[in-house]
């Protein structure tokens, strides 16, 4: 497992790999799997690559190839199957973009000359609406294929299909973390991630009986799941405050739910359960901060106007990333107040597990890479809802591996 910490140095902002001694040395994030992707990001991961485009169709060539170096490419380009097998053999080349159906070889036939070359290189094929006589998007999709163009297409959507297939092709994000400065002194740390989007699962674990109740009266079966989006802008880091909502004149009565969150490392939709691993970067801790007087004002769940103030989600300390045995093991989540412990209880008591969840959420809405998933809070110890925050209490999410997720609270 590799744990990685972000942090704030030198009045500059940077993601970093935190040392022992208490320095940090920058990391860069090429791929955007940490913060959102925009034109301008897709540009400048873009800029400088050298890319093999091949097509017999020379107006649909000089249109990839134009396109590409708008963006600052550096572009091979080939006017059948020969021509791109021995481009695809060469070394440096950084992408691959090649019709299927061309003289001389079929695109399955350059995917496996370009992936036997270079392991881990961002490809996409190209096909005329679906024409595919020698079966080459199937077989490559078999091999591990992810990024499929069909003509006609836009200049926007060809960047776009290749911007995917790139975040696909470094998913994994202890590869895409790289060095490139001496380590310095930390000044603060920041939130391991800046979501592209904050999606929360409610109601995922059995909640203790109290009398007169089992728990099956509280929480039925997986389709039963609550599923809610906190804003961006709730996003804390470790040590960050958590601000008391000030306004109406109200008590808030604000309480702490800590959480297992899962960081999604590429664009995902309609995935199968047994795939997920795959496609999540790592773990986190977050506090599924919440405001009980404007969750249920009205007597029903608000769960955007309750969950959804400023410094209402802290994550971190660190993203935790390993293989996908290691990423699913069961972990103890512990959330504390003032050294009480008000909730307690393991991943492996999940009504619906974060495969299942993953799965779920990608059948109906795309997850970009980036996507946090707040896995859901383990039941109260004591059975009754503790005492609201208070101003200066100290709240600590404690998970097993991953780390000790500590913020104090501040009045309005």
């Amino acid at each position: 497992m590799r744990i990685v910490r972000f942090v704030d140095h030198d009045d500059e902002t940077h993601h970093g790999e935190e040392h022992p001694d208490g320095t940090a040395t920058p990391l860069l994030d090429p791929q955007g799997v940490l913060g959102p992707r925009t034109a301008a990001h897709r540009r400048d991961l873009l800029r400088g690559k050298r890319a093999v485009v091949a097509d017999d169709d020379r107006n649909m060539r000089e249109l990839m190839a134009t396109t590409l170096s708008k963006v600052g490419c550096r572009c091979t380009t080939c006017v059948d199957g020969t021509e791109a097998m021995a481009a695809v053999r060469t070394d440096g080349i950084d992408l691959v973009v090649s019709d299927i159906v061309m003289p001389g070889h079929t695109g399955y036939e350059i995917f496996t000359a370009a992936r036997e070359r270079h392991a881990d290189l961002p490809i996409v094929l190209v096909t005329g609406f679906g024409y595919d006589p020698s079966h080459s998007v199937v077989r490559a999709s078999e091999e591990g294929l992810t990024a499929v163009l069909y003509k006609p297409f836009t200049p926007r959507q060809l960047v776009e299909e290749i911007d995917r297939a790139i975040r696909v092709a470094t998913a994994r994000l202890a590869d895409t973390l790289m060095p490139i400065g001496a380590p310095r002194a930390i000044k603060r740390r920041l939130p391991p991630v800046v979501p592209t989007d904050i999606v929360c699962i409610g109601r995922n674990y059995p909640i203790a009986a109290r009398p007169g109740t089992t728990p099956s009266d509280a929480v039925g079966g997986p389709d039963q799941l609550e599923v809610f989006i906190k804003p961006t802008t709730a996003i804390a880091g470790p040590e960050d405050p958590i601000r008391l909502p000030g306004f109406g004149g109200l008590d808030p009565l604000v309480d702490a739910e800590g959480e297992l969150a899962v960081l999604i490392g590429a664009q995902t939709h309609e995935i199968a359960a047994s795939d997920v691993g795959d496609v999540i970067v790592g773990l986190t801790a977050a506090n599924d901060v919440t405001a009980r007087h404007w969750q249920t004002a009205t007597g029903s769940p608000k769960w955007m106007r309750g969950k959804g103030f400023d410094t209402f989600c802290p994550l971190g300390p660190a993203i935790v990333t390993g293989s996908p045995e290691e990423l699913t093991t069961p972990r103890e989540i512990r959330t504390i107040v003032n050294g009480h412990v008000i909730r307690r209880g393991s991943t492996a008591d999940m009504i619906c597990s974060v495969p299942d969840i993953v799965s779920q959420l990608s059948q109906h809405m795309t997850l970009e890479a980036g996507t946090v998933i707040l896995t859901g809070a383990p039941p109260l110890v004591a059975g009754d809802r503790p005492a609201a925050l208070t101003p200066g209490d100290e709240v600590v999410v404690d998970v097993e591996g991953v780390g000790r997720l500590v913020n104090h609270v501040l009045g309005p």
